[in-house]
């Protein structure tokens, strides 16, 4: 299987489903595609400098034949990756996270620092060559994690019963579908850069990797109503 063929079946597929599905059942409000739309060039943008210094590092790799091309050294589909999961994780959390009177956001001090010490011990992890994947992981969630955090933690906490369900549900189908990459050798972490705990041919890295980026969206929706319920 190509990355092309994986992509088509594991993410744009069920993605046409669910909007051909929430068309029908819950149409998408006019404000709520601006935050979606947003959210993908975010992502995008921030992980695409990250993602290719991954690639030169050979923290992950891709066999020949598997891409159609590269861009910088990121294969063409990784990027669509990206932005597809983005507009999935978006598209769900419109059509099953309901609306609720949010808390008004604040500065937090423990939500910063929090962050920041999940960037320490990334940096940390960086002192080891089996700790390369993992550290460099935290490092790069730690400035998402510090605005999103330190901005609204209280809003985040008191609202995390109606999108948790989501968040860990989505982030099961994606570690599912990158098992399942891997053990095809659509692309395969390097052995050396990682600790080397996993579930079957899945490493603890990408399970933590998964879970963060689509806490990133979620988290970043979540606080983008209620940045709104505050303005109205």
């Amino acid at each position: 299987m190509t990355y092309l063929e994986f992509l088509i079946i594991f993410i744009c597929a069920p993605l046409l489903l669910t909007l051909c599905g929430k068309s029908l059942l819950k149409p998408v409000g006019k404000f709520e595609y601006f935050p979606i739309t947003l959210m993908g060039i975010i992502a995008l943008v921030y992980t695409t400098p990250w993602d290719n210094y991954l690639i030169m590092r050979g923290v992950w790799t891709y066999p020949a034949g598997v891409v159609t091309g590269v861009l910088g050294y990121v294969p063409i589909e990784e990027y669509f990756f990206m932005l597809l999961q983005t507009v999935f994780a978006g598209v769900l959390w419109t059509s099953l996270v309901p609306h609720i009177k949010y808390a008004k956001l604040r500065f937090s001090y423990p939500g910063l620092i929090l962050a920041l010490l999940v960037g320490l011990f990334g940096a940390l992890c960086l002192c080891y060559g089996s700790g390369t994947y993992l550290g460099l992981i935290l490092v790069w969630a730690c400035p998402p994690l510090a605005l999103q955090w330190g901005l609204g933690s209280q809003v985040l906490i008191r609202s995390f019963k109606t999108w948790a369900a989501l968040w860990i549900c989505f982030s099961v189908y994606l570690c599912i579908a990158d098992s399942y990459a891997i053990s095809a050798s659509i692309w395969s972490i390097t052995a050396a850069t990682r600790t080397g705990i996993g579930v079957g041919h899945l490493p603890i890295e990408e399970i933590l990797f998964f879970s963060l980026t689509n806490l990133f969206v979620l988290q970043g929706l979540c606080l983008w109503r209620a940045w709104r319920g505050n303005l109205s």
